[in-house]
């Protein structure tokens, strides 16, 4: 590995003019030893560091000249040299640094000359009158004053000058920004030479000598005047806000600098700064303006004014806090009442200031003026402590400040947020001095308030990590010990994570502290175990993924590092927890947390090495389960135990390597994204290692050294170990090029590329004397290469592109590429692709010309053409080659180009059938993409290619067009039933005739009439329309064009036209002139692209087209935008005008198109202005600063939504729901009211001031008319926008009682919504009223909403005002019940109140009430109450007993329509609601009085049989989920009316849960009854439901498969003796679980089939004595393995439990070595057959198993003629016809683990089995598939791979299946007895030895 080269520091070099190098060569002596000599030779170099060093040389011999030498002329002469060549340098070449330090050491008797040199060079530098100049000239000032003796020096002689050369140039530069408004550039440069200015005049202020004294302060000094003008200057400044806020900011400190400096008597300065705030009326105090000085009124007259702006008294206040001493005594009382008048300057700009940047600089100055007070409270009076203590309003309005804004968007806000509240607790502990701060009632009531907010707030995390830090923990954990497992369970929400792992390390860090502190002995350890790893541990078993993960990420980590030796501790709890709960499919288990804690620990370096993790935590045998476990996060975290470490050299184990082989056989192929990632990332991590420490044993095996114990490597010889390394990466390369087998899927090609990209990567070809352990070209043959170019077929085109990368890594070249014949037949591959209908084939073409192209593989007839004309110029001669290769192969698309456009001029349909040209042009934007076109050298040749390029382009797009901008694109081809319909399609012809000669487009075409036509059918019956014209294809024939082909032939061409311009503009470098030869594409071809993409922007009407268009043209802007070129740079802005003023204009010959679903001009520019608020405020790039326009969007949005025109009413919807996500946040979770999208109403009124009044005004206009008694009832639709708006606030313990931003004030307008005559309506002021209410004021709500409910013998009410009112009770006493924060003696009270309120109202649920809807509401209510109040207090009856409320609910029962019967006939308004709530208070009545009475129905209103018998669906189905969702005794005892039920039964989810009832009920139970019940004996009904599940829908058919299964299972069970009579019910059950398992079903009949596999394996599957005949066990078996690869995870999870059970019987434990063990899919099937093959071998049924299992590995049954037939019938194809397809499963994956256990077994067993008749049929049968194979593979074309991907794929699928199945029987004929017989080297059966073990060994 080459060691990296230190960056070399560039130094610009410095000069002199020609009269002083004259002047220098005049005085250098002979020797050149005096300083002329030196400074002659200094300037003549050209290298500034080597100038370095001779200035440094300069005072060293100067200080050898004696005191004489000063009158020596050369060196008076020198140093004046010497001050020329500082000041001309630039204020940040190192140079200036170094000649400024060597001159601070200047010999004294040189120091009056030298001063003299510089004060000369810079009175002349000041008197510079070039503006632009300025600049240089500040910077000498400001470098002058930094560490510069003769600089200071020389300013202070000069001040008066330096002070006037500033007062000139700020005046001088800002009239110049003003001439410039407009050009942002220049004003921006000048505004930058302003600030500097600015802290430069303050740098003197500071550091110059010369403002010492107060001799200058007189009115006639000069100086004085300058400062006084610089005083003026400053104030203008921090008034304009057309400035930068920089320099205001920075003005607003200078202003107070200058006035501390200028202010006679500094004592008085806090006097005159509070008068500058009293005079600004913000401070409500009389001003005495007499004491102002004269001069102070004259300059700064714009702050003595009442009408000062808001930015600039905030930074007059920053410059208060920053520029005054608070740490000093000398204000005295004055300085304390200016620091109180400023914190309450800052609280009247707080509620003025909107803009983001102001509102930063807030923040930050109230964080500045905390730390003022904490200075200032050091010596402070009493009477500032009493102020500034935490109960003082000062304080309390801070803590507002931060309640309100630390949940503010913007990070460096909240960080604000988080010192003002740490500095308030400071504050509060410096006025309490003395007092225990732990009891102190402040920081109690601050704790408690904090612990009451809820945990998704996150201010809340940071102000209690401040209070810990200054109470410790202790106190928290007394009032809560669950804080640390709250705080976990919140992080499953990425935003609050960082929080939260923060918070818990500030506390388990301070509790620890603690325990030490009280403890002596360790035993404190295991209390802070409990407290903080416990349930770090119980999330880590239990918690959800999301959880996990971030809990892995953030908490353990920092838990890890600050206590390292909790990890012992966790590895002991969760090893004994691992056997006893292992987790499920959902759940990582006590395994996957070990994983992670163990990874977590070694990547921290908290294992030393490897082996104490292998050796001394964790065993062998659990890294191998983690590496196969079902859970894939548990699969990554073990591989990172193995491949992340802190130490980059570490060396790899042997071990560690052979488990990171076992990993990638069964891991490529993951469907997750993520986790291939994740993969692909550590095993990179591994490689890194591997080379890293490969280096260190390379240097040690070269020193010759032994390895000695402080190097800790390794134990073998470095020669030893680089050889395993490159067995092993050599072993790892085989593994992943062995995955590339023909049709592998997606993600194992995907996983082996990428690994293989980064072995490429990681082991580079390095030239020189380089060592490295593993070259991968050394490993890559011709089979392999090729294996990588047949990657460009697959349809991913990310394989396609992994394969390129890694082919153009390698340093070979293919023997196939020095066939002249091969690369003819590649090149004609990748020219036949190019053209191809199927839209995958173009990009593989054009993979495949790139490789050809790069690896100079062109064939000789291409290349002879242009070969003599391009020579290898003095660039990079490969680059040549490539850039010859690409003209040619351009060259040559184009013609075909050309030619196909030409044809398709004259018949689109023969071009969308014959040759599609998207394709061509496709190809060339891929090698224009590969190609350096800044750096070509064939530029000549490439102009006249591009330009011919543009015009056919242009061609193409003509050709394309009118289909694209047709007004029905997608049904161009006129195809209908009658002539009436074929006649309204004319206007389509009329539309695309003129480009079209055929006469396809002449006439309507009109379908054959057929005896029944379904409309749905239509596309399906395409191809078989017969229509007049036939089309010829490729080859010549006839095929008919859908719409589909034409639309996607030509939408596909205006897309690759669009990124082939795109391409061309972002890449190719633009000619100024045409003449000229810096670029490819004239200004006035760019012109021309740029009118192109605007006219189809405009016109287009296909989405799709102009998406892509616009993509194109957004690069052609961004170019245009940056460029040069004057005219190009302005062609955005004249195009917009354009564009403007045709919307503008009523022209009806414009082209402009309202193009269909938004598109069209919306993607040019947004026409409605709704539209473009929207697009401002979903663009994030505009972050914060669109913040203060956000409510006047809200505004124009809610009153758009009541606009009479759908199109305002439907842009302003759009608009409000970008403003929802805008304010709110995205959406994270389902819940529609999600707590992380929620805004306190302080925070946000705050925030959008202006919409306090605007939503309270149109709420109350709402209100006011919603129940209206007048006319027709307004729906106000805005009504829906202010909910929900308003429904996202809630009110905060800590939002204070400031009257102006009050929620209250919301509340009776909410209620009174609530009335609306729309249901809608009234549930979102149900919802909206909740978070309006505070928690403690919820009671006394529901009782004052309880109480407005009319009495029953009221006359006059509307059901419409009481359902409103008792859905806001309803959602009140919901979210109440919810609080988790009320202690539970008042929780039960508040309820009792509201409970006996509610029994004044029960007549709203009674009969007397008609209407069914409020009766439903009121029963919900009754519900919600009994749910909460059923259990009993301590020591006394449940509430609602002794308030007699059950009775009352007995009585609603027995009265209502479910005892007395419905009188109605017909469904009424309701009904369905009031059966649901009636049937859920009836049950929990029923369930009430059976818990009291042990089960006695007598005292019931109504028993569950009555229920189930009622008529109504919606009663039954909610009893029967009662009884499933609780099943006891009440459900077991119903068998009989359950069975009775099931079959009359016609509701199917009724049915399906009846159904599920009895699958969980004991069979014995109610089988042996159906004969009674239903005239069915058990056999029949078995028969029965096994039709149900052959024919009923998805989830029945499922239940009943697996009520059918258990009916089986107890009926072999129980009735041995009769097995033999259900045997056709056996053979029955058996085929309906085959036909179950098939991929065209949904899945969860697949799921069904897998638990009936699963629950029924130790009786069918594993059985010792099998009950059923072998081929029905086989046909099981075979369920199984089809389970496992499904493309469902779900599927193969459940799948993998059948494996895991069957792995787990007692006969079946020890024949693998995963017993009991949670595995995954990949390997479940390996193991599957392992069992099986064992099973075999138990039930001594090899002889009949095998014909079976032969069977399985030759794909017995599939239709072999059919699929080799297949490639004579692709042709037939349609377009967008997809046939159902498996991306996950692999044929050969099983086929290789079949033919390797079944040559295992063989091997093992010893056994040939005897020539039977089905061995010789299987002989017969594959003797001739072999035969066949062959012949057809000859008649596939020299290149099939590529022109018939998929009929070549499934020949070598094939090949493979037929060659295994040949060599088993040539074993099993003992023809091969001698050698181990394998389908390929690398296919040798240890992996098969790998998971079984002998009968004998025990499992793991």
């Amino acid at each position: 590995m080459g060691v990296k080269k230190k960056r070399e520091m560039q130094v610009a070099a410095l000069t002199v003019c020609h009269q002083d190098l004259e002047t220098l060569r005049s005085f250098a002596d002979v020797e050149g030893k005096n300083l002329a000599s030196l400074l002659l030779r200094c300037v003549q170099l050209t290298d500034g560091v080597s100038q370095i060093h001779y200035v440094k040389q300069i005072v060293p011999l100067l200080e050898k000249v004696d005191k004489n030498g000063i009158r020596d002329p050369s060196v008076q002469s020198c140093l004046d040299i010497l001050a020329g060549i500082y000041f001309s340098l630039s204020l940040k070449n190192p140079l200036k640094k170094v000649l400024a330090s060597s001159l601070n050491g200047l010999p004294e008797f040189f120091l009056t000359e030298a001063i003299h040199s510089f004060t000369s060079r810079l009175h002349k530098e000041l008197n510079t009158t070039d503006l632009y100049s300025y600049r240089k000239v500040i910077d000498n000032i400001s470098s002058c004053t930094e560490n510069f003796n003769l600089g200071r020096v020389s300013v202070n002689n000069l001040l008066q000058n330096v002070l006037h050369f500033l007062q000139k140039s700020f005046i001088e530069i800002l009239e110049e920004n003003r001439k410039f408004a407009g050009n942002h550039i220049v004003q921006t440069q000048l505004m930058n030479d302003l600030l500097v200015g600015i802290r430069v005049s303050m740098m003197l202020v500071q550091k110059v000598q010369g403002f010492q004294g107060n001799l200058w302060k007189t009115s006639t000094s000069p100086m004085w005047q300058s400062m006084c003008g610089l005083l003026s200057i400053f104030i203008k400044f921090l008034s304009d806000d057309d400035l930068l806020q920089a320099i205001q900011s920075t003005s607003g400190l200078a202003v107070i600098l200058f006035i501390k400096t200028m202010f006679h008597p500094s004592e008085k300065i806090p006097e005159l700064l509070c008068h500058i705030f009293q005079i600004s009326s913000l401070l409500l105090r009389s001003v005495d303006c007499t004491s102002i000085p004269e001069w102070f009124i004259c300059s700064c007259r714009s702050l003595c004014c009442a009408n000062v702006s808001v930015s600039t008294l905030l930074f007059l206040c920053q410059g208060t806090l920053a520029m005054l001493d608070w740490q000093d005594r000398s204000m005295g009382p004055s300085g304390e009442t200016l620091l109180l008048d400023t914190v309450h300057v800052l609280f009247t700009l707080s509620s003025q200031i909107k803009e983001s940047t102001l509102e930063m600089f807030l923040s930050r100055i109230l964080a500045s003026w905390t730390n003022a007070a904490i200075h200032t409270l050091e010596f402070s009076s009493p009477a500032l402590k009493d102020s500034l203590n935490g109960n003082s309003s000062t304080v309390g309005r801070l803590l507002e400040y931060v309640y309100t804004h630390w949940e503010h968007p913007l990070d460096a806000l909240r960080h604000q947020t988080k010192m003002i509240f740490r500095n308030l607790l400071q504050i509060h502990e410096l006025t309490v001095k003395g007092a225990d701060l732990v009891t102190d009632p402040y920081f109690l009531e601050l704790t408690k308030s904090l612990l009451q907010l809820e945990w998704h707030i996150k201010g809340k995390y940071t102000c209690l990590g401040c209070l810990v830090e200054y109470i410790g923990i202790e106190h928290i954990l007394a009032i809560d010990k669950s804080i640390p497992s709250q705080i976990l369970e919140v992080m499953g929400d990425q935003s609050l994570v960082p929080y939260a792992s923060d918070l818990l390390e500030t506390m388990f860090k301070s509790h620890k502290s603690h325990l030490k502190s009280q403890t002596v002995d360790s035993t404190w350890i295991d209390q802070w175990h409990e407290t903080w790893v416990s349930p770090l541990l119980h999330i880590l078993c239990e918690g959800n993924l999301d959880q996990k993960s971030y809990v892995i990420d953030y908490y353990l980590p920092k838990l890890l590092n600050y206590s390292p030796e909790s990890l012992r501790y966790m590895v002991k709890i969760l090893q004994t927890s691992i056997d006893a709960k292992t987790g499920s499919c959902n759940s990582r288990g006590a395994l996957g947390a070990l994983m992670a804690c163990l990874r977590a620990a070694r990547a921290h370096g908290h294992l030393q090495s490897a082996t104490d993790a292998w050796e001394n935590l964790v065993s062998s045998a659990r890294i191998k389960q983690g590496l196969i476990h079902q859970h894939c996060q548990v699969r990554i975290d073990t591989l990172g135990l193995l491949c992340e470490s802190n130490r980059s050299t570490e060396i790899v184990t042997t071990e560690e390597m052979q488990w990171i082989q076992f990993f990638i056989t069964y891991n490529l192929n993951s469907q997750s994204p993520g986790v291939r990632q994740q993969i692909c990332s550590l095993l990179k991590k591994l490689f890194c290692r591997i080379q890293e420490s490969s280096q260190v044993l390379y240097k040690l095996e070269q020193s010759k050294s032994k390895l000695t114990a402080e190097s800790e490597l390794t134990k073998d010889q470095p020669s030893i170990t680089l050889q395993q390394y490159k067995n092993f990466m050599s072993s790892i390369c085989s593994s992943l090029f062995e995955a590339l087998f023909p049709g592998s899927s997606y993600s194992t090609r995907f996983s082996a590329l990428t690994i293989l990209g980064s072995i490429a990567e990681v082991f580079p070809v390095l030239e020189g004397s380089v060592q490295t352990v593993y070259q991968l070209s050394q490993d890559i043959d011709d089979g392999r290469f090729q294996t990588l170019m047949e990657c460009f077929t697959s349809t991913f085109e990310e394989v396609k592109t992994l394969a390129f990368d890694l082919l153009m890594k390698l340093s070979i070249r293919a023997t196939q590429f020095q066939d002249s014949e091969k690369l003819q037949d590649f090149f004609q591959a990748a020219l036949e692709l190019s053209t191809s209908t199927k839209p995958y084939d173009c990009v593989t073409a054009s993979y495949l010309l790139n490789l050809l192209i790069w690896q100079d593989a062109l064939p000789a007839s291409l290349s002879a053409s242009l070969a003599q004309q391009v020579e290898c110029r003095d660039g990079d001669k490969s680059a040549a080659v490539v850039e010859r290769n690409t003209l040619m192969v351009i060259k040559c698309l184009m013609e075909h180009l050309e030619e196909e456009v030409s044809q398709a001029e004259n018949s689109l349909l023969q071009a969308a059938a014959a040759f599609p040209m998207y394709g061509r042009v496709h190809c060339i934007t891929g090698m224009l993409q590969k190609l350096p076109l800044n750096s070509l050298q064939l530029v000549s040749e490439w102009r006249p290619v591009v330009e011919k390029l543009l015009l056919l382009s242009y061609r193409l797009s003509t050709v394309v067009s009118p289909v694209i901008q047709s007004s029905s694109p997608e049904g161009l081809i006129p195809m209908d039933t009658d002539s009436e319909s074929a006649s309204r399609l004319q206007v389509i012809l009329n539309e695309i005739q003129p480009r079209d000669t055929n006469d396809f487009f002449n006439q309507a075409k009109i379908l054959k009439e057929c005896d029944s036509f379904d409309l749905e059918d239509l596309n399906a019956s395409v191809s078989n329309i017969d229509t007049s014209a036939e089309i010829k294809g490729k080859e010549g024939k006839t095929c008919d064009v859908t719409a589909q082909m034409v639309l996607v032939c030509c939408w596909r061409s205006m897309k690759e036209v669009a990124l082939l311009l795109g391409t061309l503009c972002q890449l190719l470098p633009v000619r100024s002139v045409p003449e000229s030869s810096d670029g490819l594409l004239t200004v006035e071809q760019v012109k021309e692209i740029g009118e192109y993409f605007k006219q189809h922007l405009l016109q287009s009407r296909h989405r799709g087209a102009f998406e892509l268009a616009y993509t194109g043209f957004v690069k052609l802007t961004e170019i245009l935008n940056r460029c040069p070129h004057v005219s190009l740079q302005k062609l955005p802005e004249q195009w917009l005008w354009s564009v403007l003023e045709e919307i503008k204009c009523s022209d009806p010959s414009s082209k402009l198109c309202a193009t269909r679903r938004s598109a069209g001009i919306p993607f040019y520019i947004q026409v409605h202005a709704l539209n473009i608020l929207r697009a401002l405020f979903r663009d994030t790039r505009l972050g914060e600063n669109i913040i203060p326009y956000v409510a006047d969007g809200a505004k124009a949005a809610i009153l758009g939504f009541t606009s009479p025109v759908w199109a305002v009413r439907n842009s302003s919807t759009l608009l409000f729901s970008s403003l929802i996500t805008r304010i709110f946040g995205v959406k994270r979770g389902r819940d529609e009211l999600s707590k992380t999208n929620r805004m306190t109403g302080r925070e946000f009124f705050s925030r959008f001031p202006e919409l306090y009044p605007f939503l309270l005004q149109r709420l109350e206009a709402v209100a006011n008319s919603v129940d209206c008694d007048m006319g027709e009832p307004d729906r106000h639709p805005s009504m829906f926008l202010l909910l929900l708006v308003l429904e996202r606030l809630y009110p905060s313990p800590m939002d204070g009682t400031s009257s102006a931003l009050n929620l209250a004030s919301f509340v009776p307008f909410i209620i009174r919504c609530g009335h609306s005559p729309i249901y809608r309506s009234r549930e979102m002021a149900a919802r909206a009223l909740v978070p309006f209410v505070m928690i403690d004021q919820v009671p006394n709500t529901i009782r004052a909403l309880l109480a407005t409910l009319p009495n029953s013998t009221d006359q006059c009410f509307r059901q419409n005002h009481i359902h409103g009112t008792l859905l806001q009770v309803f959602h009140l006493l919901q979210a109440f019940t919810d609080y988790k924060h009320r202690t539970n003696s008042d929780f039960q009270q508040e309820l009792t109140d509201i409970t006996v309120c509610t029994k004044a109202k029960l007549w709203l649920a009674k009969r007397q009430n008609p209407c069914l809807v409020t009766r439903a509401v009121y029963m919900d209510i009754l519900f919600l109450l009994t749910y909460c109040l059923e259990k009993p207090t301590k020591g006394n009856q449940p509430v609602l007993e002794s308030l007699g409320f059950w009775e009352e609910v007995r009585g609603i029962i027995s009265g209502s329509e479910l005892v007395t019967g419905f009188l109605w006939t017909v469904r009424v308004p309701g009904l369905p609601q009031y059966l649901e709530s009636l049937t859920k208070l009836t049950i929990t009545a029923v369930q009430t009085v059976l818990a009291e009475t042990g089960g006695q129905t007598r005292d019931v209103p109504i028993t569950f049989s009555q229920l189930l018998q009622s008529p109504f669906p919606e009663v039954r189905l909610l009893t029967l989920g009662t009884l499933l969702k609780g099943f006891s005794s009440a459900a077991s005892g119903l068998g009989e009316e359950l069975l009775l039920l099931a079959m009359k039964e016609a509701h199917p989810e009724c049915f399906c849960k009846i159904l599920k009832i009895l699958y969980r009920m004991d069979p014995r139970e109610w089988l042996p009854q159906t004969e009674l019940c239903v005239h069915l004996t058990p056999k029949e009904f078995l028969i029965w439901m096994m039709d149900i599940a052959s024919n009923d829908r998805s989830e029945i058919q499922s239940v009943s498969l697996r009520l059918t299964s258990r009916v089986i299972a107890y009926y072999l069970q129980t009735c041995e003796e009769k097995r033999d009579s259900i045997t056709p019910e056996l053979k029955q059950w058996v085929q309906l679980i085959v036909l179950s398992c098939g991929d065209s079903l949904p899945m969860n009949s697949r799921l069904a089939a897998a638990e009936v596999l699963t629950s029924t394996t130790p009786l069918f599957l594993t059985n010792p004595c099998p009950i059923l005949e072998l081929e029905d066990t086989l046909a099981l078996w075979r369920c199984v393995l089809i389970l496992l690869q499904s493309e469902e995870q779900a599927v193969r999870d459940a799948a993998t439990e059948t494996v895991t059970t069957a792995m787990s019987q007692e006969n079946t434990c020890q024949s693998t070595e995963f017993a009991f063990c949670q595995v995954d899919a990949s390997i479940a099937l390996a193991l599957a057959l392992a069992v099986l093959c064992d099973l075999l071998q138990q039930w001594d049924q090899l002889a009949s198993g095998l014909p079976v299992l032969l069977g399985w590995l030759l794909g017995e049954g599939d239709d072999l003629m059919g699929r080799v037939e297949s490639p004579h019938q692709g042709e037939e194809d349609y377009l967008f016809e997809k046939a159902e397809v498996n991306f996950w499963a692999e044929t050969l994956t099983f086929v290789k683990y079949l033919w390797r256990h079944l040559f295992q077994l063989f091997c093992k067993s010893g056994w040939h089995t005897p020539s039977s008749e089905r061995l010789c049929h299987l002989q017969k049968m594959v003797s001739e598939q072999y035969h066949l194979l062959s012949l057809l593979f000859r008649e596939l074309p020299p290149t099939a791979e590529f022109l018939k991907t998929v009929e070549y794929t499934k020949l070598r699928i094939q090949e493979e299946r037929t060659l295994a199945g040949l060599r088993l029987l040539a074993f099993l004929e003992g023809k091969e007895e001698g050698s181990p017989l394998v389908l390929r080297a690398e296919d040798s059966p240890v992996e098969a030895s790998q998971l079984t073990v002998p009968r004998t060994k025990a499992a793991c």
